[in-house]
């Protein structure tokens, strides 16, 4: 009866623990998940990570804590991410491809890509020019005939936006002015509403709140397919190589973090994508899910140094 009893209390306790992923021995029951966003609260990054933290906290059995640490384009928070212990307790999202241009130009952002432990790709977006509603502007051929250099805004020069914007426009022909300095992708967008500059180049779910609300109107997709409807692509207007610039949400853990935390974080970004709240949520924003395991992220990350390094010089003006 003894034996009986405790086995029934072990079978309750297992599951009182949560999902599969976080019932094994210690990790990730010990303590929360710091979720490192570096930007500040209410852009793209910002965004995704609160979207998606009630359901990695479901599929972990652990509580998952936002933090947000703007700075230098993202790269104090990813010295934070690299400088945590490798313990599984402190994870972050990477501005990609942006951190890889920084650091195929020889830039210092205090740390290493290739040390970095790349837990998963999770997601996928393009991008999209808008203006403000009421603006004149009303398509690219209007903002490219301004008869100045087009004044943009963003965060800093190395962030995913400006490096796509210095290579499209390039690639259009259209000078630009990057008016930089920006706390992050939110204020980057009320910076066009103000009228502080003529436009601004961000992912198109970060764009849709303020379109939405009737704020800030698009004039183009940077894509190959109809993302909007009634926007025209770059594709349609006669730039089809601009189809393959987006921005990859990848998040990423310290060096050297043991193989058995990896797969199990790792396993709990897939539960995470395939639950119905987050998948109702890409729905409405144009949000592409695009799960990767950590060794096809790893691959993904050494791919995109490769493409970059290609476009040093101009990247380097």
């Amino acid at each position: 009866m003894k034996t009986k009893y405790l086995g029934g209390v072990l079978a309750a306790a297992t599951l009182l623990c949560g999902p599969a992923i976080a019932a094994d021995k210690g990790y990730p029951l010990d303590d929360d998940i710091t979720f490192i966003v570096p930007y500040s609260a209410g852009g793209g990054f910002d965004t995704i990570v609160r979207t998606l933290s009630p359901a990695l906290e479901e599929a972990m059995g652990a509580t998952v804590v936002p933090e947000n640490l703007p700075g230098a384009s993202g790269t104090r928070g990813g010295q934070a991410v690299y400088r945590a212990d490798p313990d599984g307790y402190t994870i972050g999202i990477f501005n990609i491809p942006g951190l890889t241009v920084s650091e195929a130009l020889g830039r210092d952002i205090g740390f290493n890509l290739g040390e970095i432990t790349w837990i998963a790709n999770i997601a996928e977006e393009k991008y999209a020019i808008a203006v403000k509603a009421d603006s004149p502007i009303q398509s690219l051929k209007d903002l490219c005939d301004l008869g100045r250099p087009i004044k943009l805004s963003d965060t800093g020069k190395d962030s995913t936006s400006s490096i796509t914007s210095v290579l499209a426009f390039d690639m259009i022909g259209c000078p630009i002015s990057n008016i930089t300095g920006y706390g992050g992708s939110n204020d980057t967008m009320i910076a066009v509403m103000r009228g502080e500059v003529d436009a601004t180049l961000k992912p198109v779910s970060s764009l849709s709140k303020y379109t939405k609300s009737g704020d800030l109107r698009f004039i183009v997709t940077i894509s190959d397919v109809t993302l909007v409807e009634g926007v025209p692509t770059t594709t349609e207007l006669g730039y089809p190589e601009l189809a393959k610039f987006g921005i990859s949400r990848v998040v990423g853990a310290p060096p050297n973090m043991p193989a058995e935390i990896v797969e199990k974080l790792a396993a709990g970004f897939e539960a995470t994508l395939k639950a119905d709240s987050v998948r109702e949520w890409a729905a409405g924003t144009s949000t592409t899910l695009r799960y990767m395991s950590p060794a096809e992220t790893t691959a993904m990350m050494d791919e995109l140094s490769q493409f970059y390094t290609g476009y040093k010089d101009l990247l380097a003006q």
